[in-house]
This record gives structure tokens, sequence and C-alpha cells, in this order.
């Protein structure tokens, strides 16, 4: 079994926070993840970033700031899996928000929801967050 290498993007508007929605049918467990994806062999983990944040929702040119990381150990779909996230904030403006998708899109073209949530939304759904430690990057950041 591997370790791996992942980004992940929180995009901050308005006082909330744009995060993917994720489903566990093993576990019946619907959960909340900043959108972003595995690091390539070469990359830099910003240049991954960027790259994530392109391919899912189609936002380039934008500045990110290095919140923290995070090692993940858990269980999807039955397997274990152990992950080391790197996680960034990307700020966008109005214009940028109303571009967005409605939904974002997976490398292998499957689409996923997204949610924009407010500081309170995000408190009400903390026990649903992955990995859980993010609520802390983020919950200063929508005051």
């Amino acid at each position: 079994m591997k370790i791996r290498a992942k980004v992940i993007i929180s995009l901050i508007n308005q006082k909330q926070v744009l995060l993917s929605e994720g489903y566990d049918p093993v576990r019946d467990f619907r959960f909340y993840i900043p959108v972003g994806g595995g690091v390539e062999f070469g990359e830099t983990l910003e240049a991954a970033a960027k790259r994530e944040l392109s391919e899912e929702l189609g936002v380039t040119g934008h500045e990110l700031e290095f919140l923290n990381f995070h090692e993940s150990l858990f269980e999807f779909q039955g397997i274990p899996e152990h992950e080391i996230m790197f996680h960034y904030l990307c700020a966008i403006d109005d214009a940028v928000r109303e571009t967005l998708p409605e939904t974002g899109t997976e490398s292998d073209g499957e689409p996923f929801q997204i949610s924009w949530l407010s500081r309170i939304e995000l408190d009400a759904v903390r026990e649903k967050i992955v990995p859980p430690l993010i609520f802390d990057d983020l919950s200063s950041r929508l005051l």
C-alpha cells in the first residue's frame, strides 16, 4: 500500500468556502472536502494545486496561500487509504465566483457536487469534514 501525496484547495469568497461533496456507500457517509487531487511525479505542490483548480473548476491565474498539511488514515469504499494532504487557500472575487460551474469535474470526467458554506454552515457539518482538522484551517477565515 502506498502513501498518497495530495493537494486540497479551499476557495473563499464572501465569507464562504467552496467544498466538494463526496459519498462513501460502504459506510453510508456523506462528507465535505476541498477540491484537489494527487501530486504527479516531478510536480511542485503549488503547481499541482493550480492544475487541480483548473481541471476541476476552470479557475486559473490566482495566487494560492499554503495553510497547513494533514495526514489522514481512513477507509473509503472499504479500502484502507493513507494520504498526506497539503491544504491551500484561494481567494476569489465575485466575478470569478459567478463563472464557476454548478458541479466540479474529476480528471476522469465524472461530475461532483460543490457547495458554498458559511462559517455557521461549516460548523453544522463539522463531523462530516475530511480531513477533520481543515475546520481549524478555515473557521477563522470565514468571520
